[in-house]
């Protein structure tokens, strides 16, 4: 292994020289260029898989895959629960968690869904994009979150206020919150929203879940479970954004009638890696009759 890694690190130099060589001369964004930039990035993901690089996950995370055996622990591994024809869907364990800032919030997680459940969720869905048309995965997710308000206001009865651009909702702007979905602010929870019981959503950023026991963090899942939302989700270390349920596709699911296990298992591409889904398995905030 030491001999193999003094390989691939003797060939990512060569790689490196020959990259740097190529835009000297001016030919960066050349098919060769390109084509060097594509190599070194796989041969820097293999030294990284020998030397155990990113090979961190959430413990919940890591449970959904107790039924594979043995499986490559650098980075992640595809949800197949999403494909539902896929021979081991069914072997994928759906884990979520009551937990939170003390034991008062973590047990009031389960009443608040029942009490949703019998009344009915009501109040306004928040959505906060940033205005991003680029075609890439930033664009992509900056879309779905528009999508996300179109699809609201068709599926459900909630009020839908928007946040079109990059700013965020302002302190104390969104009373009444039943739903809420947006993006970016990085372990600085913004104290916008007056959730309703039953309340559930998610903020798109890195270490959201991070310090979830912590009383006084700013991180996004503990300061929202502090404030009162019934259901979230979020990373615990970096998850890169692609590993994020596609907003559009994470709602949709609830509003078919699924609950809320379901709905995340279905739309989050990666198990062993850095999610975890806090609230009621079972909580469906629009059950069918």
């Amino acid at each position: 292994m030491d001999k193999k890694l003094k390989q691939l690190k003797e060939l990512a130099a060569r790689e490196k020289k020959a990259i740097q060589d190529l835009e000297q001369k001016g030919r960066s964004g050349s098919a060769e260029h390109k084509k060097r930039l594509l190599k070194s990035n796989q041969i820097k993901q293999e030294i990284d898989r020998i030397s155990g690089a990113e090979t961190n996950a959430s413990v919940d995370s890591e449970l959904s895959m107790l039924l594979f055996g043995d499986y490559d622990l650098y980075r992640w591994r595809p949800n197949t629960f999403r494909d539902q024809r896929a021979d081991s869907a069914f072997r994928v364990l759906m884990v979520s968690r009551l937990d939170g800032p003390d034991d008062a919030i973590a047990k009031a997680l389960v009443d608040k869904a029942l009490a949703a459940e019998r009344l009915g969720l009501k109040g306004t869905a928040y959505v906060d994009s940033r205005g991003i048309f680029k075609r890439n995965v930033v664009g992509r997710y900056d879309q779905s979150l528009r999508d996300l308000a179109i699809l609201t206001r068709l599926r459900t009865e909630l009020t839908v206020k928007e946040e079109p651009t990059e700013a965020l909702f302002a302190p104390g702007s969104c009373p009444g919150a039943a739903l809420y979905c947006g993006w970016y602010s990085l372990k600085k929870y913004v104290d916008a929203f007056g959730f309703v019981d039953g309340a559930l959503g998610y903020h798109i950023s890195s270490f959201g879940a991070d310090n979830l026991r912590d009383p006084n963090s700013t991180h996004w899942c503990p300061a929202m479970l502090g404030h009162g939302i019934t259901a979230t989700l979020g990373a615990v270390a970096e998850p890169y954004l692609h590993a994020f349920p596609e907003p559009r596709a994470f709602f949709a699911e609830l509003f078919d009638g699924r609950c809320l296990v379901e709905a995340y298992y279905r739309t989050k591409p990666f198990n062993s890696w850095q999610l975890v889904l806090i609230g009621d398995p079972l909580y469906t905030p629009f059950k069918k009759p």
